[in-house]
């Protein structure tokens, strides 16, 4: 849930979770535990390697029944509360599904039974349709998530290296290694440097507490800069209506 307006986001986030298992490793010593189980269609390329852990190591309780990128794919499950055919209850989508924003919305009014939606990117702009909104604000009970918090770490990571990149001239020391030409340059400091983050969500809030660690200056853009006010990292925050 990233809605703008709220105080606080509802999200996991890999680098400050710090109870990894802790309920997994519950549910295996008290299966009773259980209230549902997760029976899981997956709209994705069955090809996707990215999904490997759908196939091998879905938690207790939980169920992979197929994958596919259509509704056609699905046939075989759609004869719900038939003898044999489990009842789909959650829907994860992967961007490698390549028409999901058109699929999406078919697959959830074949299957009513569909409490959960999850998506595996943390963009959700490949599955964004008016049906979709439609469905899902209709009272229909469906809970719809993405993986914000998932890749923050790593991005934050890439993007001081992208900076030390240019402040260390890389190309040039990678040029001067492959001619073993040791000849000494100057190269910038990223302390005292200002990092512009446009969107500061959670990707752009973990690249601001690693800048904040170099020793450089944070100014963020986001919707709601209010929300942002007491930011330890950010030496400055406006909103997209700053002129």
């Amino acid at each position: 849930n990233a809605d703008p307006a709220m105080k606080t986001y509802k999200y996991w986030n890999r680098e400050e979770y710090a109870r990894k298992g802790r309920y997994d490793y519950l549910i295996k010593i008290s299966p009773e535990s259980i209230k549902k189980e997760a029976n899981i269609l997956s709209l994705s390329d069955p090809d996707d390697e990215a999904n490997a852990e759908l196939q091998d190591s879905l938690p207790f309780g939980s169920k992979l029944l197929h994958t596919g990128t259509t509704l056609e794919d699905f046939a075989a499950f759609q004869a719900q509360g038939s003898p044999g055919v489990p009842c789909a209850n959650v829907l994860f989508v992967s961007p490698s599904c390549p028409k999901a924003a058109e699929q999406l919305p078919r697959v959830l009014k074949a299957f009513p039974s569909i409490e959960w939606v999850h998506v595996r990117s943390a963009g959700i702009d490949f599955v964004v349709s008016d049906e979709l909104t439609e469905i899902v604000e209709s009272g229909s009970g469906i809970t719809v998530t993405n993986a914000k918090g998932q890749f923050s770490s790593s991005l934050a990571e890439y993007t001081m290296m992208a900076c030390s990149y240019f402040a260390k001239d890389l190309p040039r020391l990678m040029r001067q290694k492959n001619s073993k030409n040791w000849e000494k340059y100057d190269v910038e400091e990223l302390r005292g440097k200002t990092l512009g983050i446009v969107g500061y969500g959670d990707v752009g809030r973990a690249c601001a507490k690693l800048a904040h660690v170099y020793g450089m200056r944070i100014v963020a853009l986001r919707r709601n800069p209010k929300l942002s006010s007491q930011d330890p990292y950010c030496g400055a925050v406006y909103g997209t209506d700053k002129k």
